[in-house]
């Protein structure tokens, strides 16, 4: 259970009844984009795009007879699934992130792929190599040899092997710009490592606000694979639960599917959970998109004010498909600017803002 979740939903019930008790609207933002009820990180580690025919010999189990004779021909690489991935979720309206262990491999033959899917889209992040956590020139260097292979710098990164030292790894990716980070997360099974599936900006050693912001990893494939070893219908009953859970919470749903196991037998159940997803009322993006959501959503000023007129709250900085909820109301507020009414009932009310207004209520 994430409890950091549970207490800000305690706050917020507490901050709603005293506004009861004396008589204020109760307003509040909504967590994600137009009313959605939870958001959902799709992200792909690589940790290989290639391997030689013997190693595919070794885990020659782990596929269809099809695809493996195929592999073994070499008219299909199993470990290069980037454009299958695409397809699958471009089925659905769904993007996400993809980071890549540039240290260990090189991609300049996918570079045209990997533009392209930059262009429509998708995010292509790093995937940081062994060491890097804990050690700024091993991290420098993988950022080097990122650019120099793409062209470009990553602003999201997750640590190979979800490797994180709370004493130094903030400290090195805030110094190197990155945007955001998703590796705080458990290897062996699913879970709340923080206690937390929300966004949230991690404080430095001296508990000031760090402008990183940390996106916590809930579900690894290979944790239900291989540490946990369960079966597809096991997995994917977790992952179920898992998806509850944070709708019930209002939460992100952060989830790790590498790219080398989409052919996989388990792996390859990726495309249902998506189908799953989509019957949601869910907001499911990459890792960069959900960080700028929650960066651009934190901008935002509400300013609550008691005039002459009754009450005055001044909305400001305003993002695209933001919208807040209204307590402890008995009639329609009015709304001066860039907003509409979508759901009202005799004590509370949904406004989806385009921009800057005013809303203002008599009671």
């Amino acid at each position: 259970i994430p409890v950091v979740d549970e207490f800000v939903r305690w706050a917020q019930e507490i901050y709603e009844e005293l506004c009861k008790e004396n008589n204020i609207p109760a307003i509040w933002k909504s967590r994600w984009p137009d009313g959605k009820k939870f958001a959902v990180a799709l992200t792909h580690d690589s940790d290989s795009i290639s391997v030689t025919k013997e190693h595919l010999q070794d885990v020659k189990d782990r596929f269809s007879e099809s695809d493996l004779n195929q592999a073994l021909e070499g008219r299909k690489n199993l470990y290069w699934n980037v454009e299958r991935i695409k397809e699958i979720e471009n089925k659905f309206g769904f993007k996400s992130s993809f980071y890549f262990l540039t240290s260990e491999y090189n991609l300049e033959q996918h570079r045209d792929i990997l533009d392209e899917l930059g262009r429509d889209g998708w995010e292509i992040g790093l995937h940081g190599g062994f060491g890097t956590h804990n050690n700024n020139e091993k991290m420098k260097s993988d950022i080097v040899n990122f650019k120099h292979q793409l062209g470009f710098d990553s602003l999201g990164i997750r640590e190979h092997y979800l490797q994180f030292d709370y004493h130094v790894t903030w400290d090195i990716l805030e110094d190197n710009n990155f945007v955001y980070d998703t590796s705080l997360g458990f290897r062996e099974h699913p879970g709340f490592m923080a206690g937390i599936s929300i966004p949230f900006h991690p404080p430095d050693k001296n508990w000031t606000t760090r402008e990183i912001i940390e996106l916590p990893l809930i579900i690894m494939d290979t944790s239900l694979w291989g540490y946990m070893n369960l079966s597809e219908d096991e997995g994917m009953d977790i992952i179920e639960k898992f998806i509850d859970v944070i709708k019930n919470k209002e939460g992100l749903l952060t989830i790790l599917w590498h790219q080398e196991a989409l052919l996989m037998k388990k792996g390859n159940i990726y495309p249902k959970i998506l189908e799953k997803l989509s019957k949601e009322n869910c907001y499911v993006d990459s890792g960069i998109m959900i960080a700028t959501w929650w960066k651009d959503r934190n901008k935002s000023e509400l300013v609550l004010l008691l005039d002459k007129d009754g009450w005055r709250c001044n909305m400001k900085n305003v993002p695209t498909g933001l919208c807040i909820e209204v307590g402890n109301i008995s009639t329609k507020p009015i709304i001066e600017g860039s907003g509409k009414i979508i759901n009202f009932t005799n004590h509370s009310c949904t406004i989806e803002l385009s921009g800057d207004c005013v809303l203002r209520y008599v009671s």
